[in-house]
């Protein structure tokens, strides 16, 4: 299949690569049906991630994790880069499938909309247009997974061909801050486009959907929990302040409420939760992105 690995992670979950032309945009597919007896809540933490699920059956319900407010349900929805985690719930019957692009790859494949994504959720149809609805029916009644990402291939591999790309300058600046975790100063940055500060956070947020500066702190979140999550050698907080580039262990754990509304120690503790559940805690392989909460917490 042109290279593509299939992956049971789960009962009802299943992991797809998709076909190495794409891996360059495309980080991966992930399809789910699941039949729970009770409601699933998930904190999903800000990744260098642009998300698209299109449902089959059920809704989803989010909110914002640092500052809640009165959730807002959607069928398919498209996500883009957000500096501060979501929370997500579902009444426990979920059947659909997730793409997780490249921010790259979403710029090339929506081109100025993905900017417009930019910290928020919208319905996928007003991100793919018109045609959502008859990908999503083709999709539900394909005849399995297999099938379900080869099909997504060829959507995407032909959005790909003719979309847009970044702004050489907005490549270099991003490539040095996913290199140095996000630590690389913004006037560095400047200094190597050659434009101006403004004209530089003007760029980032047309095609990135946030600033210079916010991209960089999540791509430092995203190194910090991996530090915390995937090391066996865990430090200890002044040291992985240290490592993360952040100021002590003070400003590191204000960064992180700041960000995911909660401590490192309860973020860990929440995901722990995922294990008896036999449910995979993040929804890319490398990167940290959720945690499985209980269904009853407030």
């Amino acid at each position: 299949m042109d290279g593509r690995t299939l992956a049971p992670t789960a009962p009802g979950m299943v992991l797809g690569t998709p076909a190495p032309p794409l891996r360059r945009y495309v980080l991966g597919y992930r399809g789910y049906r699941l039949a729970l007896r009770e409601p699933r809540r998930r904190l999903e933490v800000p990744t260098d991630m642009v998300t698209v699920a299109l449902a089959f059956e059920g809704t989803m319900r989010l909110t914002d994790a640092v500052s809640p407010a009165p959730a807002t349900a959607f069928g398919s929805v498209a996500a883009g880069l957000r500096r501060t985690a979501t929370i997500a719930e579902h009444a426990g019957v979920l059947h659909g499938l997730a793409v997780s692009l490249t921010p790259q790859g979403a710029f090339r494949a929506f081109g100025p909309l993905a900017g417009d994504l930019g910290g928020q959720w919208a319905e996928a149809g007003d991100v793919l247009g018109p045609r959502l609805r008859a990908l999503t029916d083709r999709l539900a009644h394909a005849p399995g997974w297999p099938a379900r990402f080869a099909m997504l291939d060829g959507y995407f591999g032909a959005l790909f061909a003719y979309g847009p790309d970044w702004e050489p300058s907005v490549r270099w600046a991003w490539h040095h801050l996913r290199r140095t975790h996000g630590q690389v100063p913004v006037r560095t940055l400047v200094e190597g486009t050659g434009w101006s500060r403004r004209r530089l956070e003007l760029r980032f947020r047309e095609q990135l959907g946030v600033a210079p500066k916010q991209a960089a702190g999540i791509l430092r979140l995203q190194h910090t929990l991996g530090v915390l999550a995937l090391r066996e050698d865990r430090p200890t907080g002044a040291d992985l302040a240290a490592l993360c580039g952040y100021y002590d262990q003070s400003h590191l754990d204000r960064s992180f409420r700041g960000m995911v509304g909660c401590s490192p120690r309860e973020f860990l503790a929440s995901r722990g939760t995922a294990a008896p559940l036999r449910e995979p805690a993040d929804r890319a392989a490398g990167r940290v992105t959720s945690a499985v909460l209980d269904a009853g917490r407030a």
